[in-house]
């Protein structure tokens, strides 16, 4: 679970951008391996899944904060290639030293290339300790049929269109790929 710490900054974050008129900007990294797999966390606790990604630090770009992001929730090394969509939405009712605010926030949503786990501990690393999230690759059906989010599922849609307009190899060094859903196999048989 996160520290207070991390909570009482987070929404300190939320606070000062409230108080600013500012729209917290966060980002998510929609994680596909050479055989057009998703990479997603799994809470055991609310037995859902969600797209890793976080909120973009001050003076940092989106671009750089979804590589430490992913990389901090999963021990994955990635490629960002291309935002794939944002999404604008209010979170409700924070609280911070005693103040109740709504915080407006606009999520970016980034097409990425999986190049490998830098270590062998799957899971996240630093901000949440408690060993409630798995950290896996799902198959597209299996990704937009599980606990999702409907707009994760609609950006993991767009994500994985990207991919096939990459045609997969420049995901791999093998011409034909190996692809794990129909989606995939309907493409390749049209080209």
């Amino acid at each position: 679970m996160a520290s207070k710490e991390y909570f009482e900054d987070k929404s300190k974050l939320y606070y000062e951008n409230y108080i600013n008129h500012k729209c917290t900007k966060k980002v998510r990294g929609i994680v596909l391996n050479e055989m057009g797999q998703i990479l997603l966390l799994h809470s055991k606790r609310h037995n859902g899944f969600s797209i890793p990604g976080g909120t973009v630090e001050e003076n940092e770009s989106i671009k750089d904060t979804v590589i430490r992001e992913v990389f901090e929730e999963t021990g994955a090394e990635i490629i960002p290639i291309k935002i794939v969509g944002k999404y604008y939405h209010t979170s409700k009712n924070f609280n911070y030293e005693g103040v109740t605010f709504d915080s407006d926030r606009v999520e970016y949503f980034y097409f990425c290339k999986f190049k490998g786990f830098k270590n062998h501990n799957l899971g996240l690393q630093g901000e949440f300790d408690d060993g409630d999230i798995t950290v896996m690759f799902l198959d597209y059906e299996d990704a937009v049929n599980s606990r999702l989010l409907k707009r994760d599922k609609s950006m993991i849609e767009r994500a994985v269109n990207e991919f096939l307009l990459y045609k997969a190899d420049e995901f791999s060094d093998e011409i034909n790929a190996p692809y794990t859903n129909k989606k995939f196999h309907k493409f390749n048989k049209k080209r």
